[in-house]
């Protein structure tokens, strides 16, 4: 009888809770999910369709992005972002982005702010197999407030955004709630407002607080009344507190964390996503980059506070989310992997807490039970890497990109046998 499984073999696996996996050399996924982990001549399939060799490498987990935007291909500031290329190239600077992602070892990520709804067209099309790239969890337009998401001049949108930008700007709780009931009716997975300003913003700086919570609380009881999750932009202190307080699912950026939001945090068990490489890559660029003076100057100013803030997250044991932001010049899509290094070398977390921080963490935040580990029954999510990033996690910023890369079963990366030859 013919297999249609396939088996890695002389794979190492990491340690889980659902299970030991010492003395496991190989594994066999069908149909997209794993059916089978063991010493590898204890195979119940004898005839596999496809054996591939990892040479003693790691599997882990497929990898997950908690904060992107499709739609950002070397943009340098909010003119490039909205109105520099029309909503169709927009469109297809999504759909490339899904298709580089998913090159890059990541099987699921969440958009968090799109123009007009590319990520849910995009997302569907990925489910429909017309395009390659990650499994998505879409949002729509950063629900936002004026002053915020009107990222230009006064005198050239005041009082009416144009339809296709980045943000839907709202004043008071009755049009948040108007804003999420349309984004619910056009199909979002996620609900994403924004609450402070950002050093991305000329007009309205990181330390500035916009949404009130009668605003954030609006847009999570609306949201939850359709049952969706809502994640917020926080970057000031009183934004951070606000958007706990509230009950926000994720918090995104989280730069000037107070201990009473800490203490917040913890009792709703909301996750912090930092995109701390983005923030750091602005904090390294100078104007030859092409980013303007004032979008570097505002990150290097808010840098420093930003890690020391993470930092205190991470002691009281906050769950950190990775996400990257990327796609902004010198920070490519793909920034999670160098967001996992900085989360070792500058929050002090071990390897495996930032590996966590990628695969079964985000699961969990994204409600998913058939991913985040290498377990019998789980999803065939899978990604291996030349070196072990468990030995040096910048293995994961090796420039080739992975040696495997499996989605639900699906190869879409494969370069084992050009190196194992090599």
């Amino acid at each position: 009888m013919n297999s249609d499984a396939i088996q890695l073999v002389n794979v190492g696996l990491l340690p889980i809770p659902s299970g030991p996996q010492h003395g496991c050399d190989s594994l066999l996924f069908r149909a997209g999910q794993i059916e089978w982990i063991g010493p590898r001549a204890e195979c119940p399939d004898e005839h596999p369709a496809q054996v591939i060799d990892c040479k003693g490498r790691l599997a882990l987990p497929g990898l997950m992005d908690l904060h992107v935007h499709l739609v950002y291909r070397d943009v340098s500031d909010a003119y490039s972002i909205e109105l520099e290329r029309s909503i169709e190239e927009a469109t297809l600077d999504a759909a490339a982005n899904a298709d580089r992602l998913l090159s890059l070892g990541f099987t699921t990520v969440r958009d968090v702010g799109t123009r007009g709804n590319i990520a849910c067209v995009v997302r569907d099309a990925i489910e429909e197999g017309r395009l390659r790239g990650p499994e998505v969890r879409a949002s729509q337009q950063i629900i936002s407030s004026w002053g915020t998401g009107d990222y230009h001049p006064t005198h050239i949108f005041q009082d009416q955004l144009y339809s296709h930008s980045l943000s839907r700007l709202v004043n008071g709780p009755w049009e948040v709630r108007k804003a999420v009931r349309q984004q619910a009716k056009d199909g979002v997975d996620w609900i994403k407002i924004e609450a402070s300003g950002t050093g991305f913003n000329p007009f309205c700086p990181a330390e500035r607080t916009t949404l009130t919570f009668e605003e954030i609380a609006a847009a999570v009881d609306e949201a939850a009344d359709k049952g969706l999750p809502v994640s917020c932009h926080a970057e000031s202190s009183a934004s951070i507190l606000r958007a706990a307080n509230a009950g926000v699912n994720t918090i995104e950026h989280a730069i000037q964390i107070s201990e009473d939001a800490i203490d917040s945090i913890l009792s709703k068990d909301i996750a912090v996503c930092p995109t701390l490489g983005l923030y750091s890559a602005f904090a390294a660029m100078d104007t030859a980059s092409g980013v303007p003076r004032q979008v570097i100057e505002n990150h290097k100013r808010t840098h420093a506070s930003h890690v020391q803030s993470l930092r205190r997250a991470v002691d009281a044991g906050v769950s950190i989310v990775a996400g990257s932001d990327s796609g902004i010049l010198n920070f490519p899509q793909g920034g999670c992997l160098e967001e996992l290094c900085l989360y070792v070398e500058l929050l002090g977390m071990s390897e495996e807490d930032a590996l966590t921080s990628c695969t079964s963490r985000p699961a969990e935040v994204l409600g998913f039970k058939d991913r985040g580990e290498v377990s019998v029954g789980l999803r065939a999510d899978l990604v291996v890497f030349e070196s072990s990033p468990l030995e040096h996690i910048r293995a994961l910023t090796d420039p080739r990109g992975p040696l495997l890369v499996i989605k639900a079963g699906e190869i879409a990366v494969d370069r084992t046998e050009e190196v194992n030859d090599a």
